[in-house]
């Protein structure tokens, strides 16, 4: 009895510790965080921005699809265009991230199509590969190709990113003429 009532205890801490203390695992209930959903898992913090965050996500999806082959789903997505959005998920200075194959966020200057499609890459690759593969797989492959997919306008990326991006690169170049999927599984 003792030991029952202490492992109900931790049942109840331990979620209620992720979502105090590690802010991104708040996107797997963004509405408790002020942002409003759709349908679609389609998530905001001004509901006035909807119909622009729905346009850089349907955007985003159809590139990849038509470019290189990419079906995406429906991700839960949270599109934050507010620090305090920003700062109840964890973005910090990122652009965007991506918690496995659950739920991506957006912060507010990541509302251009190449870091969403960046996430949605990300997005990819967990349901994919499984969201293991995010943390265990080739750094180069995983952010490599996210990088370089996702049409990334900058010339020049900070150290390791640009050695990522271009590594993949000259690996797809050798691995063109094999499905994406194929190829990417075979060094995952």
């Amino acid at each position: 009895m003792k030991y029952s009532r202490w492992l109900a205890v931790i049942f109840l801490l331990v979620p209620i510790s992720a979502l105090a203390f590690f802010k991104p695992v708040r996107v797997l209930i963004p509405e408790v965080f002020g942002v409003h959903c759709n349908q679609q898992n389609l998530c905001v913090d001004d509901f006035s921005e909807l119909a622009k965050a729905q346009s850089l996500l349907n955007d985003s999806k159809s590139y990849l699809a038509t470019q290189w082959g990419l079906a995406i789903g429906e991700p839960k997505i949270v599109f934050c265009s507010t620090e305090q959005c920003r700062s109840a998920f964890g973005l910090s200075n990122k652009a965007g991230f991506t918690l496995g194959s659950f739920a991506i966020a957006i912060a507010p200057l990541g509302w251009q199509p190449h870091y969403v499609a960046h996430e949605l890459i990300h997005h990819w690759q967990a349901d994919q590969f499984g969201s293991l593969a995010l943390l265990n797989g080739e750094q180069w492959l995983i952010e490599g190709m996210a990088y370089a997919l996702s049409n990334d306008p900058r010339q020049e990326l900070h150290q390791p990113f640009e050695s990522y991006r271009q590594r993949f690169d000259d690996w797809y170049k050798l691995n063109v003429n094999i499905p994406l999927e194929e190829s990417v599984a075979e060094v995952l």
